[in-house]
C-alpha cells in the first residue's frame, strides 16, 4: 500500500510544521540535557522534529509530502527534486542515526536502541545545516515568528496562553 500524500489541502502549513519541528528539537535538547532517564524521549523528539523540518520543506517546495518517518528518504526526495543538496557524510550519518530513534517509540529488549547526550551536537548540527539551506520564503517567515513579545504566542493556527497562577 501506498503512503498517504499530504498537501495544504489537508490543513498544512509548511511553516507551522517547521516551527513545531524547531520546538520538538528545543524539547529534546532540554531532555537531553535532563539525564539517561529522559535520553529515549529526547531522541523520539528529535526525530519527530527533524521529520517535521523535513515535511514542512517539502510541502514549502514540492506541495506535499509523503505519510512515511523514513527521515534518509524525506531528505532523498529534497535532493531529487532539487531543493537540497546532498548532505556530507557526517551530517548524513546523523539522519541515519536519528532513523533509528523512531524505534525508541516502543522500547525492546530484544533489539534495544542506544542514545546518549553526546548525539545532540550532531542533531543540532544537522538541524542547523537543513534550516540554512531551505529556501528564504520560510527562513523570513521564521524570523516574524514571536517576533511581537506584545501579542499572544501564535503557533499552528492556535494562540498558545499559560493561566496565571494564583497565589495561596
Amino acid at each position: 500500500m501506498a503512503p498517504r500524500i499530504f498537501t495544504s489541502k489537508d490543513g498544512l502549513v509548511a511553516v507551522d510544521l517547521i516551527h513545531c519541528g524547531i520546538d520538538h528539537l528545543t524539547a529534546a535538547e532540554l531532555l537531553f540535557q535532563s539525564g539517561p532517564h529522559l535520553y529515549d524521549s529526547a531522541g523520539y523528539l528529535a526525530h519527530l522534529g527533524i521529520e517535521m523540518l523535513l515535511k514542512g520543506w517539502l510541502l514549502e517546495v514540492n506541495g506535499s509530502f509523503d505519510g512515511v518517518h523514513q527521515l534518509s528518504n524525506l531528505y532523498d526526495t529534497l535532493v531529487r527534486s532539487g531543493a537540497a543538496r546532498p548532505l556530507e557524510p557526517q551530517i548524513a550519518s546523523t539522519l541515519d542515526k536519528l532513523d533509528g530513534y523512531e524505534k525508541l517509540r516502543y522500547p525492546s529488549l530484544v533489539n534495544p536502541t542506544e542514545v546518549g547526550e553526546e548525539d545532540w551536537k550532531d542533531i543540532e548540527l544537522l538541524a542547523g545545516e537543513m534550516c540554512s539551506s531551505m529556501p528564504s520564503s520560510i527562513q523570513e517567515e521564521l524570523a516574524t515568528i514571536n517576533a511581537d513579545t506584545s501579542s499572544p504566542m501564535r503557533k499552528a493556527g492556535r494562540v498558545l496562553m499559560m493561566k496565571k497562577r494564583v497565589d495561596t
